[in-house]
């Protein structure tokens, strides 16, 4: 059997597997086709549970259970502390599993790592790193917001009422030097909402470090009496100055501007685009995308520099789809604004390949799932339940997201060209997405059967309170006494209350649907099989129907209309099986020995995973029969039966 001389792993967040699959079949992603035409695509991929981010990502990296390495969510309650106290998962330090990086690194090999989850502080001495404090590129997961953008988050200005938008009253034009002679002239005091993250509010505003210019300035000329055709930015109200004149559907360059923050000044990077200019000057909107620092992201400090001169524009990109689904922009503006973020990732992905010694590349790109979530939400799109919008809206959205699809796939392409034949290449995600219908309330049967007090301002009374749900996790807490400081159950009564707490959740009907939203739970010892044990879970572990909770989140088997859980892998080079469908479960713990089996990797010291064999050239396929979607078969004593699912 032939071997890579290299891996590359491409990680996508969220993708709708058996859809990614069937448009790349249907000719709209040509580079995923290849890649699966010439490897292996995974139609049994069952990720971690729960089917959340930091989870996954981490054992993707580390080839360990959730129990083993303890990233147990976006926050993680440590032993000792009390159940208000959690800690970003967003740091290193926390995971107590080797990763593949070092592993590498360890049998002297370097890596390659841009924005995997979960991966900074960097580990790695020889390697680079670029970004892993967050989702996307310079963004901190600090668990004081939701994100936090460095130097600062996307605005937009304009003079209609849309959320989070920054009002802009317009005015005669005066006092401007240097202006061309006009017919009328308007202008605006631009005063920048600098903010850490837009749907934060006041709170974002207050941790963002950015202090200043403010304000800038606009000015709207009609030269000629025909209206009002184009805008002008300025910094100082001179057209001298002035650093951007846009027509409306018109990009700025790249801006580089030296910006006041709380810790001096600070070189950033951005971009502008004039979305509306109506001639009359009623009706504009003026997009600037997130101001993109350009330092402190990478490993080494100075690599910075070079990636700087390959593309400044390192996007904290969560507000292009929050913009989309506010109403910010349309269509045309948020495809650009993807292609925007990911040309970053090919760019210094490529450059970073072809100037630098590495055996191993880790890339992760988040867009799938914040375009599921903030976007176009799968529920909106699927016929089968009452969020459907109808077939003309739901169709635009299709094409948005077969549109959004194609970006990443340009992105793939060029990254697998310049790898090179004798690369393998895995892609790979970390969980999937399905629509959202049922809000899940988890405290009601708790509160409903006296186990969990809330104060009057709806947080909960530790004092009171017999069992809480984990704010990290699928769940409950026994306010044990001696673990918690505010603990009130005896550890003589743990068992009894357990018992107690279980038969709740068991029995509990929602109302509203009749149905029962908790399909399994267990006593922590017994979620063993599920990969979650160690101190920073809880003592009961549930687990949620596909109609409740988010998008994502539960059992990895979920699937609800147009949306699956499992996860997408596609794998493709020397030793890998060619135009073959892999049938068997995956399970996200495998994929690490896997890669070090063949590249001679020295495997991650906590991997507690299985080689994907049938995945390999030299070894026999499966005999499992059965499709990932569509019909299935049966084999029951040499008798084929066939029967068809729902299919939305």
């Amino acid at each position: 059997m032939s071997r890579p001389s290299k891996a590359v792993i491409i990680g996508l967040d969220a993708p709708i597997a058996p859809r990614v699959y069937s448009y790349a079949k249907r000719g709209f992603l040509p580079n995923i086709y290849k890649l699966m035409k010439e490897g292996v695509y995974a139609i049994n991929y069952l990720v971690t549970y729960p089917t959340v981010t930091p989870q996954s990502w981490t054992s993707i990296a580390t080839g360990a259970n959730i129990g083993t390495h303890g990233i147990t969510g976006f926050r993680i309650h440590l032993p000792g502390r009390d159940l208000s106290e959690l800690v970003s998962a967003f740091n290193t330090s926390l995971c107590q599993a080797e990763y593949l990086w070092d592993a590498v690194e360890r049998g002297g090999g370097r890596a390659i790592i841009i924005n995997w989850p979960c991966s900074w502080p960097p580990t790695i001495k020889r390697g680079y790193q670029l970004g892993g404090t967050g989702l996307s590129m310079n963004e901190w997961r600090t668990g004081k917001l939701l994100y936090e953008a460095k130097l600062s988050d996307g605005q937009l200005f304009t003079t209609l009422n849309l959320p989070y938008a920054i009002k802009v009253k317009l005015r005669p034009a005066k006092n401007w030097k240097n202006t061309p002679h006009f017919i009328r002239a308007l202008e605006a005091e631009l005063k920048p909402r600098y903010s850490a993250c837009v749907r934060a509010g006041d709170a974002g505003v207050k941790l963002c470090t950015i202090k200043g210019p403010s304000p800038w300035w606009m000015l709207l000329l009609d030269l000629n009496g025909n209206g009002f055709k184009n805008v002008v930015l300025a910094w100082e109200k001179d057209l001298k100055k002035s650093f951007a004149t846009l027509k409306p559907g018109e990009w700025s360059p790249v801006i580089v501007k030296e910006f006041d923050t709380a810790g001096g000044k600070k070189y950033g990077a951005f971009r502008c685009k004039l979305i509306e200019l109506s001639p009359d000057g009623e009706r504009l909107r003026l997009f600037v995308t997130p101001i993109c620092s350009l330092k402190g992201y990478t490993y080494p400090p100075d690599l910075v520099k070079e990636i700087a001169k390959v593309n400044p524009m390192a996007i904290p990109s969560h507000i292009i789809y929050d913009g989309f689904g506010w109403g910010w922009y349309g269509r045309n503006t948020f495809i650009e604004l993807m292609k925007m973020e990911h040309e970053w990732f090919a760019d210094v992905a490529v450059y970073l390949m072809k100037t630098k010694s590495w055996n191993l590349l880790m890339m992760h790109m988040h867009a799938p799932d914040w375009l599921y979530h903030y976007a176009i939400p799968p529920e909106f799109m699927d016929p089968s339940l009452p969020t459907y919008i109808g077939p003309e809206r739901a169709k635009t959205l299709e094409e948005i997201e077969i549109e959004a699809y194609r970006v990443i796939d340009e992105v793939i392409g060029r990254i697998v060209e310049v790898a090179g034949e004798d690369a393998l290449i895995v892609v790979i995600s970390d969980h999937g997405i399905k629509p959202k219908l049922y809000k899940l309330d988890i405290s009601k049967p708790l509160i409903d059967a006296g186990l969990l007090v809330l104060k009057e301002d709806g947080n909960i009374d530790f004092s009171k309170s017999i069992a809480i749900p984990g704010r990290e996790g699928p769940w409950i807490y026994i306010n044990l006494k001696g673990k918690f400081r505010h603990g009130i159950v005896p550890p003589k009564k743990y068992e009894e209350v357990r018992e107690r707490v279980i038969n709740v959740l068991r029995d509990y009907t929602d109302p509203a649907t009749g149905l029962k939203p908790i399909m399994l739970v267990m006593k922590k010892e017994d979620a063993k099989v599920l990969g979650l044990y160690g101190l920073r879970i809880g003592d009961i572990i549930y687990v949620s129907r596909p109609e409740y909770g988010s998008h994502h989140g539960q059992f990895p088997t979920a699937e609800l209309g147009i949306g699956s859980l499992k996860g997408l892998l596609i794998m493709r080079g020397p030793g890998i099986k060619k135009g073959y469908v892999l049938k068997r479960i995956v399970r996200t713990v495998d994929i690490v020995p896997t890669i070090c089996y063949l590249l001679n990797f020295p495997v991650p010291r906590n991997a507690e995973g299985g080689i994907i064999y049938q995945a390999l050239e030299g070894f026999p396929h499966e005999e499992i029969e059965e499709s990932y979607c569509g019909k299935e078969k049966i084999y029951e004593a040499g008798i084929v039966k066939e029967f068809s699912k729902v299919e939305s």
